[in-house]
């Protein structure tokens, strides 16, 4: 479509992304909140709240728009309007890399995550429970040794390095302490960790996949390596 159809939209060509579900549509107090953060239309603990909030977040950041189109009783549309790229994209087929092969079955594990970005952590829980596994979450390092000492049949940590309070070399420490030869991923953006952190642990760069993480999840749960003791 273009700018002409829709007057409220900025100039030049857009796509348009529709959704409509065969639901029973939305009340009037309900759809002016629908796109807050946090706002929950579902039993606590269901959800985090962040759908359409983090998609209308989107759109406005791309100049575009987020719309809703709500019959009640009957359905409610969701149409997204995103700027369409003038560049050519040329298809080409990527060279795998030698140690990019489908990862070795891992069967259903119990797995800590730790990351105080509530983005990243919900993005990294879904393609974790799409692989199979049971997920905790926590968004700091006291919550994630509580999560450990309620939960003994953890099965691996992913964490994030940069946190408030107790970075992910920290929390590292402490968990293998509570639990000794706890298999530990730190997921960072960071290419090493500085001198400092006084423990080794392997790295999964970020951004990741999720054949990135199950990679690396096969790895530390078949191999029994990089499961060093922990400084005293």
């Amino acid at each position: 479509m273009t700018c002409e159809e829709r007057a409220d939209l900025k100039a030049g060509r857009i796509g348009r992304l529709s959704v409509i579900d065969t639901g029973v549509g939305m009340a009037d107090d309900i759809r002016e909140r629908v796109i807050e953060p946090f706002f929950l239309t579902k039993d606590l603990g269901k959800d985090t709240g962040l759908g359409l909030s983090m998609i209308h977040g989107l759109a406005i950041q791309l100049n575009d728009a987020l719309r809703l189109s709500i019959t009640l009783g009957k359905e409610t549309g969701v149409d997204l309007f995103l700027p369409v790229t003038p560049q050519h994209i040329e298809a080409s087929e990527p060279a795998m890399p030698a140690d990019a092969q489908d990862p070795e079955p891992t069967s259903r594990a119990l797995i800590l995550l730790v990351d105080d970005d509530v983005l990243i952590a919900m993005s990294t829980a879904a393609m974790l429970e799409d692989l199979g596994h049971e997920v905790i979450e926590a968004t700091c390092g006291a919550a994630a040794l509580e999560a450990l000492l309620a939960n003994t049949g953890v099965d691996l940590m992913i964490t994030d390095f940069a946190m408030p309070g107790m970075n992910g070399a920290e929390l590292a420490i402490e968990a293998r302490r509570l639990k000794p030869g706890l298999p530990i991923l730190l997921a960072t953006g960071y290419g090493e960790l500085p001198k400092s952190a006084n423990i080794e642990l392997p790295l999964l760069g970020k951004p990741y996949s999720q054949r990135d993480l199950a990679r690396e999840i096969s790895r530390l749960l078949h191999s029994g390596r990089d499961r060093p003791t922990p400084p005293t």
